[in-house]
């Protein structure tokens, strides 16, 4: 019986979050906010006991992992997966929303219409191969948990995670980029996922607890 809870936050503010720069592939550095962010979150999970911690590959995604953890009152094992990375925007990445949306009419169906977004345009990834991968992250983490019950500490990134969130919810990935229908994550929010694999079954089941919790960076 595997019982296992994947603690999934957000990165830190980064630069290119406050300047409203697309950011995928690419990294810019975390603000004094986001570091700040980072630490917050890590003093409100210090009693956690982590059996290992998870970051995607980029850098603010491993900082902000390092600093949460720096935090805890144990040593934790620490491991990148690419996985986790943000979706990669192509030739978008690094240009500011407003100019995009008046360069590529695709840029609005990207952010309104994921079942009809066409990922040639910017010649970076789509939807469903984004989806696809981050469910192989999570299954990758859960087959390599040293324990069989436990808590595991996941950072990765905003796009990545509302989708993957919205649809482990039971949500139509279709509609996960409508506010009112499933909203946006926070920098440095906290969302946990069971899983769960009883000793007959060959797979198991994730179950969302709670998603983009911020309560601990109020006054922050």
């Amino acid at each position: 019986m595997k019982d296992i809870n994947l603690y999934l936050i957000r990165h830190g503010q980064t630069l290119w979050n406050i300047k409203d720069q697309m950011q995928g592939s690419q990294n810019s550095p975390l603000t004094e906010q986001g570091i700040l962010g980072a630490k917050v979150t890590g003093q409100h999970l210090k009693n956690v006991p982590f059996m290992q911690a998870y970051s995607s590959t980029q850098q603010r995604a491993m900082e902000t992992r390092d600093y949460i953890i720096k935090e805890n009152n144990i040593v934790i094992p620490t491991f990148e997966l690419a996985d986790l990375r943000e979706m990669d925007f192509g030739i978008w990445e690094g240009k500011k929303v407003p100019q995009l949306k008046k360069e590529f009419p695709e840029f609005t169906t990207y952010l309104t219409d994921p079942a009809n977004f066409d990922a040639s345009v910017n010649q970076g990834e789509n939807y469903l191969d984004t989806l696809s991968r981050m469910k192989q992250g999570l299954n990758t983490i859960v087959k390599n948990a040293p324990q069989n019950t436990g808590n595991i500490l996941v950072v990765s990134h905003g796009t990545v995670l509302r989708i993957l969130l919205c649809v482990l919810n039971g949500g139509d990935w279709r509609l996960h980029r409508d506010e009112d229908y499933f909203p946006r994550m926070l920098n440095t929010s906290i969302s946990v996922v069971n899983y769960k694999q009883g000793n007959e079954q060959t797979e198991g089941t994730f179950t969302v607890k709670f998603f983009n919790n911020v309560d601990h960076l109020v006054d922050k």
